[in-house]
């Protein structure tokens, strides 16, 4: 039974939704704890904890995030991210008594199900392969299987196919033996082909962590529980002082780099996408400075990245992209829960590493070692994949490594050890089951949310600006209030009433603004209407000035600040801001040749509406210098 909900969990979708895997996964999975549970209490079956204090740190990494919720400033992503975690923490605890259990069938329901989905996976990834008209750098990002993108897909061959060598030495059957050697070969080509080269480098580390883990196998080092002790504390400080300071320090340096465009397109080797994340997590420090300790809250670095501003990081600043994580899963825990946070993560990530390695070496039955050394393989390559990408935001990628995270456990704790656990209890059992209920129901809420975001967005393109104010009223609650790319949902109702005259628009931004403080287009309208509907010049002023100093090269703030500045007879003032507006011809054809990237679903438009603003800036140029002229006449 859970090896099918498994497979479901992991396979199924739902089309009707901006990200049509997320939320369906979340919901399942959610369901699949509620149920395991439910027939835990029911049955008065034992739940038992891994007897080592890397499980103890671990649930305190998740108590913090739970914790995060009360500073965070937009409760809703914060209760998600919380949800998200607790359910990889609840998935371990799950597995790991399944295998305290059945370890060998759990083991073989494993098998089973990786071999299924990754049939799944390959066979939806090599039919986009095959509808490719190219292999530049936009096509291959066609090439998501049943994921939400391309590098997701990667991840997740690499985990599955990596998973099924554990098989091999469990298997005399020739047959199936070829089979899955041939699905690995498969994967990893496909990840090569889609040029992924974070999951490549992974598989690289993954591939040196087995060998030495094999020498040191052979070898059989005797080491004693100081040592490893020790050595788990120096991985934990090194960890620690590379996030903190030399990553630091070397970000700020890549992040002056500049690129062209052109270099994303053409080159597996280009830099371009690397410099971009640089900066995103040099920024990321800013966040850092201004929540040292505990961190701006779970799931709130979207929020509170922009305040660093947006120079420098072309699609957020000139194009309505919006980054909602940091291409890094370190620098999001150190932003989101602190120092502190960051500090109990490497804690817990390099002990169960360390613990297990150790564990792994000394194991004498070869099958257990192969099985132990590649999970503990794949874990690493994991790790470092999170250095340059958000995976644990995927549902399916949290499953499998709760599941990881458990075979790691079961070879930290003895096989005596294993049923001797101490157990949750009663009160264990109630606890959990409360929280799978939330989980549901959160999961539930932005279900609804993100099905009635798709549909206010199809209404938003066609100006039916009535159904964008009735379909952005249903989506909104107190657990979803941004859409998934991170844009306020009071913004969307905001800019519908006021195109349909309504006056009460403003109501709406300052809604936004309180869930989102720096978003860049809500600063903008927010500032326009405290000055025309509301009066109130100065905080007006205000908005338009930080939606410029967040966004250097968003047009709109600069064009309104100036009129306001022109309605005053301020004309000093009005030349000094439209003159900070960098826009020439020059630059104009340059953003009319990108519309087709960044705004694939009306390219004319995008291109008029840029010729429309370079002429409403002239436009403004000519008659503040007329102005001036009568002036000084």
């Amino acid at each position: 039974v859970i090896g099918i909900i498994l497979i479901i969990c992991c396979v199924v979708g739902y089309g009707n939704l901006y990200n049509k895997f997320l939320m369906p996964r979340f919901v399942l999975t959610s369901l699949s704890l509620l149920a395991l549970f439910l027939f835990a209490i029911f049955s008065r079956k034992t739940i038992r904890v891994p007897k080592s204090n890397t499980f103890y740190i671990y649930s305190v990494v998740i108590v913090l995030s739970g914790l995060s919720v009360i500073w965070s400033v937009n409760f809703g992503e914060a209760v998600f991210q919380v949800c998200q975690s607790m359910m990889g923490l609840m998935v371990c605890l799950a597995f790991f008594n399944f295998l305290a259990d059945e370890y060998l069938a759990t083991k073989k329901i494993l098998w089973i199900s990786a071999a299924i989905i990754l049939i799944v996976y390959l066979l939806f990834a090599i039919i986009q392969l095959f509808g490719l008209h190219d292999t530049s750098f936009v096509q291959l990002y066609a090439v998501t299987g049943i994921n939400a993108h391309k590098n997701m897909l990667s991840i997740m061959l690499f985990m599955l196919s990596s998973f099924l060598l554990t098989a091999l030495p469990n298997t005399d059957n020739k047959f199936l033996k070829t089979i899955f050697i041939m699905f690995f070969g498969l994967s990893i080509f496909v990840i090569v082909f889609l040029k992924s080269r974070a999951v490549i480098l992974c598989f690289i580390v993954s591939t040196i962590v087995f060998l030495i883990l094999y020498l040191l196998h052979i070898r059989k080092p005797t080491c004693s529980n100081r040592f490893k002790i020790i050595t788990a504390i120096i991985s934990v400080v090194l960890a620690f002082l590379f996030f903190t300071v030399l990553l630091r320090y070397f970000a700020s340096a890549m992040a002056s780099r500049t690129y062209e465009q052109s270099e994303i397109q053409t080159s597996i080797a280009s830099t371009a996408s690397l410099v971009e994340r640089f900066t995103l997590w040099s920024k990321t420090y800013y966040v850092v400075d201004k929540h040292p300790f505990i961190g701006c809250g779970a799931g709130n670095w979207q929020i509170c990245f922009p305040d660093a501003g947006l120079k420098g990081l072309n699609r957020a600043d000139y194009w309505n992209i919006n980054f909602t994580k940091p291409h890094n899963e370190y620098m999001g825990i150190l932003a989101e829960y602190g120092y502190v946070g960051l500090f109990l993560f490497l804690a817990f990530v390099c002990s169960l590493v360390v613990f297990s390695g150790f564990a792994i070496i000394e194991t004498n039955d070869k099958k257990e070692f192969i099985f132990g050394a590649i999970t503990l393989s794949i874990v690493c390559g994991c790790c470092v994949n999170a250095f340059f990408d958000f995976p644990n935001s995927r549902i399916e990628h949290v499953v499998w490594m709760g599941i990881l995270y458990a075979v790691l456990f079961c070879f930290m704790v003895k096989k005596t050890e294993r049923l001797e656990s101490k157990n949750i209890g009663k009160i264990g059992n109630f606890v959990s089951l409360v929280l799978a209920v939330l989980m549901v129901i959160d999961g539930a809420i932005r279900f609804k949310g993100e099905r009635d975001t798709v549909g206010m967005q199809l209404a938003l393109r066609r100006n039916d600006w009535r159904n964008v104010e009735r379909i952005s009223s249903t989506a909104v609650s107190l657990l979803y209030t941004l859409d998934p790319v991170g844009m306020p949902l009071h913004w969307y109702h905001g800019q519908s009433l006021k195109a349909m005259g309504n006056p009460n628009a403003i109501n709406s931004f300052a809604k936004a603004y309180n869930n989102v403080p720096f978003c860049k287009e809500n600063l903008n309208d927010l500032g326009i209407d405290e000055y025309y509907t509301a009066g109130n010049y100065e905080q007006a002023k205000f908005l338009l000035h930080e939606a410029i100093r967040i966004s250097p090269n968003y047009i709109y703030p600069y064009l309104n600040l100036t009129c306001i500045y022109l309605g005053e007879n301020e004309f000093r003032k009005a030349k000094e801001v439209i003159d900070m507006v960098d826009l020439d011809e020059e630059k104009c054809e340059f953003l009319k040749s990108e519309a087709g990237i960044f705004e694939p679903y009306n390219i004319e438009a995008e291109k008029q509406r840029i010729d429309a603003d370079y002429d409403a800036v002239v436009t403004i140029r000519h008659i503040i210098d007329s102005l001036s002229c009568k002036n000084q006449e």
